[in-house]
């Protein structure tokens, strides 16, 4: 069979649609969440909703750019493995658009995160850091730049992959249409991506470290202004990539039944794929581990109540090892063995654990801050302690609401682009044997 009779083939067995009901029930929960969010406003309970859509917005924008991400590391490394999948990681950026509308809503509640935004109680010190102005022009600019790179990065990956699409089958939409405007050669574009990706991806993986470190230590770390710490933002940015390596798990195993890709996607390639996320929640471990002993061993004071708050108190010590069960035992454990990550159905569900535990964790880092702040600004009668993990109402349907909008972004991308990367080269190459 020759290389195009395979990838036309390729073209209508693996051309998805997202059909009107499922476009319906996932609007429906997006709709849900919006509703929640409004309402909770209306009725008063606007502590709630500000600092659910804080979480939420973390959690789900931090796997769309780790999916990102990991497409740039496949590019930089030339992963043969992971062809079959890269598609799958880039479409996470299908909810890029939506999270940068999030952030801009953000910046009308920071009243309900921060403290330094009153002037007369930030620390003084902090202070040309920690300040309104500069907080959303800083925020505005990085993201615009990286939001402009992914986009730069996407086109060049996927526009040759368009052009063959159309050149063998009826393929088209508004969306790839406008990607393929002046369209040369298959042979030019083919050349052409290769060169701007090889360049593009270095630029945009070191952009997405700075990107992950502003935002950790903006939207979270600031919450607490007394704490900081180096290491925060590679803690952060680890998070966002072992949640787009959870997806991809969840994603790539669905994926190679209901398309029939069991000869692309192979039980080898799945395998890697777990012993990635294995080894990343590894690393999100050694990460917390090291903070920590920092601590210690440098003997600063001023760091520890962060810990106690999070470690010891009774409000929130219990969360901090159930965390380190989800995000490092089971994990650990349950991917340890080759016959674990060879299963689709196992490590399908350690993957769905690790999505919980991460949305956890960015509850975590942000409520008992929160909840300290609104104690100290009378908000929360002082003497009766911190409220603790009390999840509402609230907190389940935005919840719901964002999940459901990133499906519905995700579903949408690959809706509109070839789910297989057709016209990479090293997708074709003979796999070696493991």
């Amino acid at each position: 069979m020759s290389r195009n009779d395979e990838m036309k083939i390729l073209l209508e067995t693996t051309r998805f649609n997202l059909g009107p009901k499922r476009r319906q029930l996932l609007g429906l929960l997006a709709g849900l969440g919006v509703v929640a969010f409004l309402l909770g406003l209306l009725l008063g309970y606007r502590q709630e909703v500000w600092q659910a859509l804080l979480v939420n917005t973390l959690f789900f924008s931090g796997i769309a750019f780790g999916g990102v991400i990991f497409s740039v590391i496949f590019t930089i490394t030339s992963a043969q493995w992971s062809r079959p999948i890269k598609r799958l990681a880039e479409a996470m950026a299908g909810f890029i658009p939506v999270s940068v509308v999030l952030l801009v809503v953000l910046f009308f509640g920071m009243d309900y995160f921060f403290a330094w935004v009153d002037p007369l109680r930030v620390i003084h010190a902090k202070a040309g850091w920690l300040n309104t102005p500069f907080f959303v022009l800083r925020n505005l600019l990085l993201m615009a730049l990286v939001v402009v790179l992914c986009g730069y990065y996407l086109k060049a990956v996927i526009r040759p992959d368009i052009g063959m699409a159309k050149e063998l089958t009826d393929f088209g939409n508004g969306f790839a249409d406008g990607l393929v405007r002046n369209y040369r050669s298959q042979t030019a574009e083919e050349a052409q991506a290769v060169k701007t990706t090889k360049k593009m991806a270095p630029i945009l993986g070191l952009v997405f470290a700075v990107f992950c470190t502003l935002q950790a230590f903006d939207w979270i770390m600031s919450i607490d202004q007394e704490w900081f710490s180096t290491m925060f933002g590679v803690q952060y940015a680890m998070s966002n990539l072992i949640g787009a390596a959870a997806v991809l798990m969840i994603v790539s195993g669905i994926v190679r039944r209901k398309f029939g890709l069991e000869a692309y996607i192979t039980i080898e390639r799945y395998h890697d794929l777990s012993k990635l996320t294995f080894a990343a929640c590894a690393m999100w471990t050694y990460m917390v581990f090291s903070q920590v002993l920092v601590i210690w061993y440098a003997n600063m004071p001023e760091e520890t109540p962060y810990l106690i708050l999070r470690m010891q108190s009774v409000e929130w010590g219990w969360m901090f090892w159930l965390l380190l069960v989800i995000l490092f035992i089971f994990p650990f454990f349950g991917l340890m063995s080759r016959t674990a990550c060879n299963s689709i159905w196992f490590s399908r569900w350690v993957a769905i654990e690790i999505l919980i535990g991460l949305w956890l964790e960015k509850y975590f880092l942000i409520l008992p801050s929160i909840q300290e702040n609104n104690i100290s600004r009378g908000v929360i009668e002082a003497g009766k302690g911190l409220p603790g993990f009390i999840p509402n109402i609230f907190d389940l349907v935005i919840a719901l609401g964002f999940l459901g909008t990133f499906i519905l972004c995700y579903l949408s991308f690959l809706q509109r682009v070839p789910m297989i990367p057709i016209s990479d080269t090293l997708f074709f190459k003979k796999e070696q044997p493991h």
